[in-house]
Order: structure tokens, then C-alpha cells, then sequence
């Protein structure tokens, strides 16, 4: 009697401090709502030790390269748990957080990708330095906001960059994410003459195939609107590899998390060397803090929109600034333990499709993410690369080996897929809108670069809304950071 009655307080006691009854909501939909999110989102715990050992240099013995990717997978799960529990415990919003897809391949292709392939040269110990520093400028913007709700940060955040230029980001990144996801897959490889070339028929086919399944997963899934799409994915893309042999089984299932490779290994001082890494830090820690900023606020509105939760009036400010606090301290964290930005998840609408309305949902991913951390060999077997041979004519004169991945390309193709949604939301009928839009877009896929591809489209903004008179529809801030882009090219071109 007196444990169901114990019991029985504390749940009365949750239920009051979370607003559960209050919002329509129980403890059972809450913890509900926790797994689903928490499934869907889940695919990121497969792929970002994959996409973080792209900032390895080449020739990274096997055991080092393992050290990391597992290091990289304990501070997502840590940060992402100490996140998930701030944003329920100072928001109570039913919003899960982990490392942004899109943010871990600019980390990855451009400020760690070398100064001849487009990118900044940071090493990833220089990059999370400079993570960490728009992590803190966030983390400061948004103390202010939780602590004086009345600043509300949605203003600024909103204001700054008008919506067509953020869809055609939003549009950008999955089209560079869904190149990614078929280079992983073998579909698409490196031809000279046109740069890429159909992979089909050059590589092995148990390769191809095993990455095709997981895609007619995922569409199967994403018709049928199941939830989990991205994980039932990978999960029938690793049985199709075990199968054919593409991937090996783990020699174990369970393993103690260690996070001592990527911990507290930043290299600040490497981040202003000369003056040249000087510019490309504040390129890096301008970007990290601008594409946080913006997908924080733009999910946050999209989540609470579909769960009925208002952002307007009353106490709007707490939940926002506790919001932006949450992410900020998962950015921060996560930095510092050695991964890429952590920010709020669209995919938390599966949690709120079945039910999930406070913060005790956040609370519950959170937890699971701590116990997930403790599964590494799962992951890094079914993210591990495969080793394909390219025919002669490909990627060299002397023909290749190409490093696929095809248990994670499903995911990426299909994230990419899910992001072209934002295209609806460009004016196509209005040339100053529709063009800057298309070159951002097109500026991320072909250069594979996001910083080129905002570029592009910030300084075609100005420059067709100036051309046409309009010069009341420039915003201030697309108008300065066009002009340092400018003057970026410009360098670039003087030498």
C-alpha cells in the first residue's frame, strides 16, 4: 500500500510541476512520446562518428580512428542527455536535442576540409575550439533572454534574415546532405570530364544494394508515416549487409563509454596563428553561432505550433530564452567533449504525434541517450566504412578506393528528401526573391560548401534588390554580412 501510495504523490507531484494534466497530457503519453522521439531521432547516434571522422587526416591508423569514433559517440550522448534535461526542466517543452545534421557536415567539408578543397584547414580540435566560442556568445544571448523574458529573442532571431533566404537554407543543406548520402551509397561516384558519374555497375553490387534497401525502408516508412523511418532504415540496411557480408557482426554488444580521445582536446591557440586563420575562425564561429540561432528558433516554432503549446503572451519569454539556454549549454558541452553542435530536433513532432506535451518527454530522451552510449560496438560496426575498388577511368587515372557507407546513406538521402519541403516557402513568381534563393541552394550542393552557398545567396540578395529599387526590403544584417563576404572573394581573387 504505502509504495503505490508513494508512487502515487510523486506522479501527482510531477504531474503539477510539468503543467501534464494541465496541457491534455499523462505520464504514460510523456514516456511514450520520450521513445518516439527518441527512435526517430536515434539515426544520428549511426551517423555522426562517421561524419566526425571525416575530419581525421588521411591515414589515421584503424585503432586511432576507433578511439575517436567512440569518444565522438560519448559526448553526443552525454551532451545531448544534459541538453534534453535542461530544455524540459527550464522550458518544459516536449523537445528533444542531439548534434544537427547539416551543422556536423559543415564542421566536417568545410572548416576542416584543407584550404585547397574549399574549406577553412582547421584541424577538428581547432573547429570545436571555435565551436565552443559560439556556444558561449549563444549561451549569453540566451541567459539574457531567460532572465529578462521581456528581451524576447525571436525578434532578433526572426528579423534578421527574411524567410525565403532561411528556406533556401534549410533546401541547400538537404540537397548537400542527399549528395553526400548517394556518393555513401556507390550510386554516385567521381568521373572526370563531368565530375560525377552513375556508380551503378562499378560498384560491387551486395555494396549498392545493401545501401537500396534501407532507402525502400525509409520510403516505406516515411509513406506510411511510421515513425522512426531514419533507424528502421539503417536497421534493414545492416541486415542486408550482414547477409551479403558487406558489414561483420560485433564481437560484443555492450562496452564502457570513453570519451577520453575527443574531451577537452581544444586547440584555441591554433585558431589564430596568422592572420589568414584568424579570418577563417571568425567565418567558422559566425556560421556555428548564425545556423544554430536560426534552426533552434525555426524547430521550437514548428514543434509547438503542432502540440498546441503558444509562443505568444505570458510566459512565451521563459520558454524561449529556457529553450535557447538548453541548446546553448548542449552546444557548449558537447564542444568541449568533442562533437559538433547540439540543437533542437524537428524530429520531436514524433513524440508529440503521440502525445507528448511537457518537458518530461526531453527528460525521458535524455535518458535514453545514456543508456544508448553504452552500446558502441553496435554503432561502429554498422557505421563503419566499406572499402569499394573503383574502375580504371574513375577518381584517378590509376582507378581508386572509394570508403562507402551504405547502412547511413538511406538516412542522408532521406533527410534530404525531407528538407525539400522548405522550397515551398520561396516566392518563385518574384525575381529578387527566386534567384538569390536558387544560387544559395544550388551554391551549397555544387561546391559543397554551406558558407559558399549562403554566400551566394546574401550577396545576390543585395544586389537584385538594389537593382530593382527595393531598397527597403535589404536587411541590415544580410546587407553587412554580404559586404564581408564580398570582401572574402576579393582576397581570395588578390591572392
Amino acid at each position: 500500500m504505502s509504495n503505490g501510495s508513494g508512487w502515487s504523490g510523486f506522479a501527482k507531484r510531477l504531474d503539477a510541476a510539468f503543467m501534464v494534466s494541465a496541457r491534455g497530457s499523462t505520464l504514460s503519453r510523456e514516456a511514450m512520446g520520450a521513445l518516439a522521439a527518441f527512435l526517430t531521432l536515434s539515426y544520428i547516434l549511426f551517423v555522426q562518428p562517421a561524419v566526425m571522422c571525416l575530419t581525421l587526416p588521411e591515414g589515421t591508423p584503424p585503432a586511432e580512428r576507433a578511439a575517436f569514433s567512440s569518444g565522438v559517440l560519448a559526448a553526443v550522448c552525454l551532451a545531448s542527455a544534459l541538453a534534453c534535461f535542461l530544455m524540459g526542466i527550464l522550458a518544459n517543452l516536449p523537445v528533444a536535442l542531439a548534434p544537427a545534421m547539416g551543422h556536423n557536415f559543415f564542421f566536417a567539408l568545410c572548416v576542416c576540409a584543407p584550404a585547397a578543397a574549399g574549406g577553412l584547414g582547421f584541424t577538428w580540435n581547432q573547429a570545436l575550439a571555435a565551436n565552443l566560442i559560439a556556444g558561449l556568445i549563444f549561451l549569453a544571448l540566451s541567459l539574457g533572454g531567460y532572465l529578462l523574458p521581456r528581451l524576447d529573442p525571436r525578434r532578433l532571431l526572426f528579423g534578421a534574415i527574411p524567410p525565403a533566404m532561411q528556406s533556401s537554407i534549410g533546401v541547400g543543406i538537404g540537397l548537400l546532405i542527399a549528395m553526400v548520402g548517394f556518393e555513401y551509397a556507390g550510386i554516385v561516384i567521381g568521373k572526370p570530364g563531368t565530375y560525377v558519374g552513375i556508380g551503378l555497375g562499378k560498384i560491387p553490387w551486395r555494396i549498392v544494394g545493401t545501401a537500396l534497401i534501407g532507402l525502400l525502408a525509409f520510403g516505406i516508412c516515411w509513406v506510411r508515416r511510421i515513425p522512426g523511418a531514419p533507424l528502421l532504415a539503417i536497421a534493414a540496411s545492416a541486415v542486408a549487409g550482414l547477409a551479403t557480408g558487406v558489414l561483420q557482426c560485433p564481437d560484443r554488444i555492450v562496452a564502457m563509454p570513453d570519451p577520453s580521445a575527443t574531451a577537452f582536446r581544444l586547440d584555441f591557440a591554433g585558431l589564430c596563428e596568422s592572420g589568414a586563420a584568424a579570418k577563417g575562425a571568425l567565418m567558422a564561429v559566425a556560421t556555428f553561432l548564425f545556423l544554430d540561432m536560426f534552426d533552434t528558433v525555426g524547430t521550437l516554432a514548428g514543434v509547438c505550433r503542432r502540440a498546441g503549446i503558444s509562443l505568444e503572451g505570458g510566459d512565451s519569454g521563459r520558454k524561449v530564452g529556457g529553450a535557447l539556454v538548453a541548446d546553448a549549454a548542449g552546444t557548449v558541452a558537447g564542444a568541449a567533449l568533442g562533437t559538433s553542435t547540439i540543437t533542437s530536433y524537428v524530429e520531436s513532432l514524433a513524440g508529440v504525434t503521440v502525445g507528448a506535451r511537457t518537458g518530461l518527454a526531453a527528460i525521458g530522451v535524455g535518458l535514453l541517450f545514456l543508456a544508448a552510449m553504452f552500446f558502441q560496438p553496435v554503432f561502429s560496426v554498422i557505421a563503419a566504412p566499406v572499402r569499394a575498388q573503383l574502375p580504371v577511368g574513375f577518381a584517378s587515372p590509376g582507378g581508386g578506393t572509394a570508403l562507402l557507407y551504405p547502412c547511413l546513406a538511406p538516412v542522408l538521402i532521406g533527410i534530404g528528401a525531407a528538407m525539400m519541403a522548405c522550397i515551398r516557402d520561396i516566392d518563385w513568381e518574384d525575381p529578387t526573391e527566386s534567384l538569390p534563393a536558387f544560387l544559395c541552394i544550388m551554391g551549397m550542393a555544387f561546391t559543397v560548401s554551406i558558407t559558399d552557398g549562403i554566400a551566394f545567396g546574401f550577396i545576390s540578395h543585395v544586389a537584385v534588390k538594389a537593382a530593382s529599387g527595393r531598397f527597403r526590403e535589404i536587411r541590415p544584417f544580410v546587407a553587412v554580412c554580404a559586404a564581408l563576404l564580398l570582401l572574402r572573394y576579393a582576397f581570395e581573387l588578390t591572392g
